[in-house]
């Protein structure tokens, strides 16, 4: 369900675990943007909840597909023109 909204965590780009990389491009803003607000939030006096959330988005957000090309496998794909 939270798939079909483009909520979902970016690996290849993210530090640790993505989260701030999806967040990052589904709303449209910069990953170190959103990596501050983690940051603000853990150093204004909640660095469990910050943590914590952190945490609980890494769980709860799906990876992000990876696109993998159909073409099948052929030995002498290059020597025929396209």
């Amino acid at each position: 369900m939270i798939y079909r909204y483009g909520f979902y965590r970016d690996p290849a780009r993210g530090w640790v675990a993505g989260v701030a990389a999806g967040l990052a491009e589904r709303f449209g803003v910069s990953a170190g943007v959103i990596r501050l607000c983690f940051l603000l939030m853990a150093f204004m006096g909640t660095p469990i909840l910050a943590g914590v959330l952190y945490a609980v988005l890494a769980v709860l957000m799906p990876a992000r597909p990876l696109l993998i090309d159909a073409r099948p496998y052929r030995r002498d794909y290059w020597r025929h023109e396209h």
